[in-house]
């Protein structure tokens, strides 16, 4: 049993997920400002269990397998992102493919950066289109109610109701 183990660990090590998940929560924790014996205490409080900080230890050198439940509760307490480690990118190509590819990338960008300047110009001219109807409104409806009511208590004194209120 302990030479399977012994493979399996070393597979981990090889592993770029790994390295890469190591590398992540090395540096989220380090932003935070936290030692690996902090984040291992706080691991523990949030999971109910103890974590040890030679499980963060590891975990930051790729020399163990990760729970799935330690690799939530990392990812909660350090809000980390995930997708790049599940769904990496794949790059391949010569160096001159690649940098034309970036350019071309970097051009989408940017056309995508405008459509959305634009797009919030014109959001914000339908919102404010939106709050001068709605006044309008408003103001309509204010003065039906008025000649509802004036209707309701029988013509003459709502002729006279109407001719008092200002005209716009």
């Amino acid at each position: 049993m302990a030479l399977r183990e012994d493979r399996y660990f070393r597979s981990m090590q090889s592993d770029e997920v790994g390295r890469q998940f190591g590398a992540l929560v090395r540096k989220a924790r380090e932003a935070q400002g936290w030692t690996q014996t902090e984040l291992a205490q706080r691991m523990s409080a949030l999971m109910g269990k103890e974590v040890p900080m030679l499980a963060v230890t590891r975990t930051e050198s790729a020399k163990r397998p990760v729970p799935l439940a330690e690799v939530a509760a990392l990812a909660r307490l350090l809000n980390l992102e995930l997708d790049s480690l599940l769904n990496p990118v794949t790059v391949r190509g010569s160096r001159d493919e690649l940098v034309k590819r970036a350019a071309k990338l970097r051009a989408e960008i940017d056309d995508l950066h405008k459509v959305e300047v634009q797009l919030m110009a014109d959001y914000a001219s339908v919102n404010q289109r939106l709050r001068r109807v709605r006044i309008r409104k408003d103001e309509l409806e204010r003065e039906l109610q008025g000649l509802e009511r004036a209707a309701r208590k029988g013509g003459a004194d709502g002729e006279q109701e109407r001719r008092e209120a200002p005209e716009r």
